[in-house]
């Protein structure tokens, strides 16, 4: 499959990341190649910056060299970087907008999720927007994490009652064919000269056919 470029320049590539890919090695899937090696393989060295879950869509960002690697991840630990997801979640929210600062434990049950921990759990803030709402039983909710917890946006929100549509793992309903969960946007500081690049991926298409969203997508530069 042909990787779906969004944002390239010398130093940076924005790829669209599509379901069912493992950003690097499984060892849950030896026999799977990871989407790193698939970029790699189709557009030249790239050096992951951050990572996506297996099912999760949408803007993932590699640096063309290690030195440009080191720049990024340095603006993702000093937050530097916006990151907005879409997810469609089972049920509807009671409320428009809402911070969420759950504290989180990863590897916290015998199902190895990540769980609200008020004792020994680490510090989470995750920023929620309702968008739309589709049915009584599925809306479409805004997340923009500001801290960088494993399963943040899906722990958090199914400590309110409102679970990734899919998301059986965390208490979803199982009426999707995986977590609906969607990197809309990302925005990051260049590496060379310190504007922020604003890049968005389009829906995938099976969430058109499911929720009769648009699929547009754009990237721009500040």
């Amino acid at each position: 499959m042909a990787v779906s470029v969004l944002f390239a320049d010398e130093q940076v590539v924005v790829v669209n990341k599509p379901p069912g890919a493992s950003v690097v090695f499984d060892r849950h899937r030896r026999q799977e190649a990871s989407f790193w090696q698939e970029v790699w393989e189709q557009l030249g060295p790239v050096y992951v910056v951050h990572r996506l879950d297996r099912d999760t869509t949408g803007t993932l960002l590699f640096a063309r060299s290690s030195e440009t690697q080191k720049v990024l991840s340095q603006a993702f630990s000093k937050h530097r970087v916006r990151k907005v997801y879409h997810a469609v979640v089972s049920g509807v929210p009671s409320w428009e907008h809402m911070t969420v600062e759950h504290p989180l434990r990863e590897d916290g049950d015998r199902l190895h999720r990540t769980v609200v921990d008020w004792e020994r759990g680490k510090p989470a803030r995750t920023e929620l927007r309702l968008l739309r709402v589709f049915s009584l039983e599925k809306a479409l909710v805004e997340a923009c994490p500001v801290t960088g917890r494993r399963h943040q946006i899906r722990a958090h929100l199914a400590a309110l009652g409102l679970p990734l549509l899919g998301d059986t793992l965390y208490g979803g309903s199982p009426a999707a064919p995986r977590p609906l969960l969607h990197a809309r946007l990302l925005a990051f500081p260049h590496p060379s000269h310190g504007h922020f690049v604003e890049v968005e991926a389009p829906y995938p298409d099976d969430w058109e056919r499911l929720l009769n969203l648009k699929t547009a997508g754009a990237a721009s530069q500040q």
